[in-house]
């Protein structure tokens, strides 16, 4: 049943993009990054400066540190560190390659190490380093490519739609509701033949109880169960904390593996009564109990890929 106060919300939306996927949410909202390309946003103009405080940090770490190589990257526009870490890391042949990637006012640092266990070579990371010059822009934050790839917070790789990436973070902010944050985290290649991850949420939740037994919080639950999103059958729930706090979740586990239609790990949250990054500590919530759930219900909605990519049914697709 719709909800009046969040159909309102909703009246004018946008769409915000963050890796392969996308959120529809009310316009004065913004998205905060966890996991991404690292990135120093406007700090170009001081490329020197900052390769030098890594070449210090290198050789300061270890007596016995080296630098092999300190200058311009195999690309236009990219700067590159080579060094051991010390005497054992060069007997090895374990180099390490930190890439510093120009892009408009920004500076993205990628890089890597060689490993025989991996087939990481030097010529390997180079070739990455050189194919992600090519394919990295500056986006803006309301930005969204209609081309397949990435969305970082201050940029966009082009990227083919077979090939994906291990992690995506973010937590979404909107200006109307500043106690709620919600949370998606796709960890595209997570392995699920351990012990714990190919477990389905509710699972998860039945161990917790057992093992924690009469300590167990108190709990309201308002929905449990699965939940089929645009063909990610996972599972859900949806309980409100003794002192007022919704603490929302749904996960979907894939295969070992993962693909990028089907993520190994894709875990959803979202929690209400937020002040300054901590659950619980807002005076209250700004939410009853359907205002939540049909505020849940709409943003699970609008979680969805940005551009089709291979194995993703059409209602999973944004942009069509």
């Amino acid at each position: 049943m719709k909800n009046t106060r969040i159909e309102r919300l909703f009246e004018h939306t946008k769409l915000l993009c963050f890796g392969r996927y996308v959120l529809t949410v009310p316009v004065d909202s913004r998205l905060a990054f966890g996991r991404d390309f690292p990135t120093l946003p406007n700090q170009a103009i001081h490329i020197q400066k900052v390769m030098n405080a890594e070449r210090a940090k290198i050789l300061a770490a270890y007596k016995t540190a080296e630098i092999t190589y300190f200058g311009e990257g195999p690309a236009p526009n990219t700067w590159l560190i080579r060094s051991y870490e010390d005497k054992f890391a060069k007997k090895l042949e374990l180099e390490g390659f930190d890439v510093y990637y120009i892009v408009g006012p920004h500076i993205f640092i990628g890089g890597g190490a060689t490993a025989k266990s991996t087939n990481s070579t030097a010529d390997s990371i180079l070739q990455r380093a050189i194919d992600v010059a090519a394919n990295l822009r500056v986006r803006t934050p309301d930005e969204v490519p209609t081309e397949q790839g990435l969305c970082h917070e201050f940029g966009f790789r082009r990227l083919d739609g077979t090939r994906g990436n291990v992690l995506t973070q973010v937590g979404l902010h909107m200006a109307a509701l500043p106690d709620v944050v919600f949370s998606v985290e796709s960890n595209q290649t997570v392995n699920t033949r351990f012990a714990g991850n190919s477990d389905g949420l509710l699972k998860l939740i039945a161990d917790r109880k057992r093992e924690a037994g009469s300590r167990y919080p108190k709990l309201t639950t308002l929905r449990e169960g699965r939940k089929n999103v645009h063909g990610w059958n996972g599972e859900e729930s949806l309980v409100r904390r003794a002192d007022g706090t919704h603490d929302f979740e749904w996960m979907f586990i894939g295969e070992n593996g993962g693909s990028v239609a089907r993520p190994g790990n894709l875990d959803v949250t979202m929690h209400t009564k937020v002040m300054a990054d901590r659950i619980g500590a807002a005076p209250a919530s700004s939410l009853d109990d359907e205002e939540a759930i049909a505020l849940w219900d709409r943003l699970l909605d609008g979680l969805k890929f940005r551009v089709a990519v291979p194995g993703a049914p059409a209602e999973a697709v944004a942009i069509q």
